[in-house]
């Protein structure tokens, strides 16, 4: 009885065939057992590979060993510039989903069981300058924690059924790159970078990327209510409302002012321009503030609807009274 289907065989040279590209009176052979395969083409079903049910082979296997063989044919033919292989990402600003374009000649070579560090990875694609990527192949056990952390050189994980299906496309279950943008994310970035650059603020001062862990202050661009210019603004530990001085060296548009609105003073964004404080209300918490998706300080609102920094318990009702009294008397 032939029961087991197989997605690709292996032809007289050992390349990978189709089931649909097979041709009439040709042998091929199963990429796991090397076992004979029976070709079926008939007019009502789909065209496929089978072989008896009584070998040893199995689905897992065979789906294994045929998405490595895949990936290794797809990076060589890349190496060859025959063909481009696209990378799914997820935009490491903002999410979303996008495609990168592995150009021609991204890789050298490939080559599949190769021992790294202590581990053996499935593939490796070898580019120039002596760097790698190893491509683990997922069928039912995805790559360990351990092995994830550890293995020394960038890894993508695939899902067998995904490269059958497509091997010069990569949509990865697992990975550790490094961070990539979407092009409205990295036009951003250049243009913080940019505004941030013509009032000369030190670049070695902040990131800007949103991430909290990459520097002490996170940079962002505004437009100043009171004189129209697009300057510079930072996010750090602290705010919303921060009273604490923040860690220096800070942005010296980062100053100690008074508000009225607020009640008092805090550590505040100021316009690069005209001095003018930029309202935390508008840059952490309202509408579309730049820093809205980052880490803030817990806050409450007082009787008259503003925003006073709350550390927890009786430190928390002081505050807040220190805000109401600064209204009162």
């Amino acid at each position: 009885m032939e029961s087991l289907k197989v997605p690709y065989g292996l032809g007289d040279s050992g390349q990978l065939v189709t089931a649909a590209n097979a041709q009439k009176n040709k042998t091929y052979f199963c990429p796991c057992c090397k076992s004979k395969l029976v070709h079926r083409a008939g007019d009502l079903k789909v065209k496929h590979f089978a072989h008896p049910s009584s070998s040893n082979c199995g689905q897992e296997s065979i789906l294994h060993i045929t998405a490595k063989k895949l990936i290794e044919s797809a990076i060589r033919s890349n190496s060859l510039s025959q063909i481009e292989i696209t990378l799914q990402s997820d935009c490491y600003q903002c999410g979303v989903e996008f495609n990168t374009t592995l150009p021609f000649g991204t890789f050298t070579s490939a080559a599949q069981e190769v021992a790294v560090a202590s581990y053996v990875c499935d593939v490796v694609g070898y580019r120039s300058g002596g760097t790698s990527l190893r491509i683990e192949i997922f069928h039912t056990h995805e790559v360990d924690g351990e092995k994830a952390i550890n293995l020394p050189i960038p890894w993508i994980e695939l899902k067998a059924e995904d490269v059958i299906n497509d091997p010069h496309h990569w949509n990865p279950t697992q990975s550790k790159l490094k961070p990539s943008f979407c092009s409205g994310c990295r036009s951003h970035i250049k243009y913080v970078q940019s505004v941030a650059n013509r009032w000369n603020i030190d670049s070695t001062l902040y990131t800007p990327i949103k991430n909290a862990s990459l520097a002490n202050y996170v940079a962002d661009v505004e437009t100043c209510f009171r004189c129209k210019e697009v300057v510079p603004v930072f996010w750090w530990k602290g705010v919303p409302f921060c009273e604490q001085e923040p860690p220096p060296p800070r942005p010296k548009t980062i100053k100690y002012r008074n508000s009225k609105k607020y009640g008092g003073s805090y550590w505040a964004n100021t316009c690069a321009n005209c001095n003018m404080i930029q309202g935390d209300n508008y840059l952490f918490l309202f509408g579309d503030a730049p820093f809205k998706s980052m880490p803030m300080s817990k806050s409450e609102r007082v009787p008259d609807g503003r925003l006073v920094k709350v550390v927890s318990g009786d430190e928390a009702m002081s505050e807040m009274m220190k805000v109401i009294k600064r209204n009162i008397f």
